[in-house]
């Protein structure tokens, strides 16, 4: 085997790896899809320090009520820098039926299945070109 040959191994490996990752977020999403929605007001902003410890990030907790008249109170998954959302802001939220606490700030997990879709597609598409060249070259 070629350099080539393991150059394209590599990129099917991490492109594959990639798809499995949009797959598996796809796979956790499905609770959410015949679970309920509703209206959330953001009541602070949580922060936490990024990895180098250098800069904070920010994430909406939301207060909602759930379905079965519990209010509920979360934080957002994603945390970014500037934050998103303003205190006193309406969002929509999603939740399993039976277990409000596990809700989310909907379409936040869509931005990271895209990101490995698209990111695990375009890795493997280039590793399956690679792996043409290479295998076409003896």
């Amino acid at each position: 085997m070629t350099g080539l040959h393991y150059m394209a191994l590599f990129l099917l490996l991490m492109g594959g790896g990639f798809l499995v990752g949009a797959g598996y977020l796809f796979w956790q999403s499905r609770p959410f899809q015949h679970g309920m929605e509703c209206s959330a007001t953001v009541i602070d902003i949580a922060s936490r320090h990024d990895e180098d410890g250098r800069s904070e990030l920010y994430a909406p907790v939301v207060r909602f009520v759930a379905h079965n008249g519990r209010e509920v109170t979360i934080t957002g998954a994603v945390f970014s820098r500037p934050c998103s959302y303003e205190i006193g802001q309406t969002v929509t939220v999603e939740y399993p039926a039976r277990a409000p606490e596990q809700g989310r700030i909907k379409g936040e997990d869509r931005f990271m299945r895209t990101v490995f879709g698209i990111t695990g597609g375009v890795i493997t598409a280039i590793g399956l070109i690679v792996g043409v060249i290479a295998f076409s070259n003896g």
